[in-house]
């Protein structure tokens, strides 16, 4: 089933901007050159903007997609993607819980959803066992990252454990791809944590996904700037898009590349809007 979905994620791919032409949105006058630049690029030519809201519209181009990838999915593989697929719920959620609006899934219906029915959604069904978990620390603490931390543990705990009912011929690979990439996603909150939240090396790790050497480690391993992180990251999974072809693991890799590749074209936009120099740019994004 693979055959038919990694050629046509392969092709995809290709249509993202190359280096060059990220140096030639950097270096676009203000918002309009910017907008005029944009529509250039092969991504925008095979994806038409609706509108104007170019934030919206790459955000929403990996959750498209993965709704066309899970219908061409059956079996276990199926169900997986599916599993995988809930990570556009945890971002309804969290937008939600900070007074914003779902954008993908989950609470669609209105704006301004009460604390109470976001609880009484949650508490049943899918997220209930990361809801209790959170909401018992929440009761104390009345911080909302003791909430949004405990749905992100038990999505990726749930996600890794889903994971052994593929087949055996993908199983061992796509854990090993869900490890590295828990470990990479700790060493990202790992350094939020400390630096943006001044909190100590022991209180971080209750607040990790509790897998991964990372995690075991944390008062040992040696701290890495998020930019460097973020390229650990793509350099996974470009190896494992490009060399593990027709696997779950390839297909992950693809939907978190391109995940990467329209939120740094995202960024260039609203700096843009903030009128930011090139240089600055750069740096934010990792580039160069």
């Amino acid at each position: 089933m693979y055959y038919s979905i990694y050629p046509k994620l392969r092709a995809i791919y290709s249509y993202l901007p190359e280096e060059e032409e990220i140096e030639t949105l950097l270096s676009s006058s203000g918002v309009s050159d910017f907008k005029n630049r944009l529509k250039e690029l092969k991504i925008i030519k095979r994806f038409p903007l609706i509108d104007e809201d170019i934030e919206k519209h790459f955000n929403n181009l990996p959750f498209t997609l993965s709704k066309i990838v899970k219908d061409r999915l059956d079996g276990s593989p199926k169900e997986f993607f599916n599993h995988y697929k809930r990570i556009y719920e945890l971002k309804d959620i969290k937008s939600v819980l900070r007074r914003g609006k779902g954008h993908y899934i989950l609470f669609l219906e209105k704006e301004n959803y009460t604390f109470s029915e976001i609880a009484d959604f949650l508490k049943i069904g899918f997220w209930e066992e990361g809801w209790v978990r959170g909401y018992s620390r929440y009761k104390d603490t009345k911080k909302l990252l003791d909430l949004e931390i405990s749905l992100d543990q038990y999505y990726y705990e749930s996600l890794f454990n889903s994971s052994s009912k593929l087949p055996f011929s993908d199983r061992k690979e796509t854990k090993d791809f869900i490890m590295r990439w828990i470990d990479i996603t700790n060493r990202l909150w790992g350094y939020r944590l400390k630096h943006y939240y001044g909190m100590k090396t022991f209180e971080i790790r209750r607040f990790l996904i509790p897998e991964g050497s990372f995690y075991q480690n944390v008062e040992e391993i040696e701290e890495v700037s998020p930019a460097t992180i973020k390229k650990v990251l793509f350099a996974l999974c470009y190896k494992d898009f490009k060399l593990r072809i027709y696997k779950m693991r390839a297909i992950l890799a693809f939907f978190l590349l391109f995940e990467i590749q329209l939120k740094r074209l995202i960024s260039i936009y609203n700096s843009k809007l903030l009128a930011l120099n090139q240089e600055r740019i750069k740096q934010l994004i990792g580039f160069g």
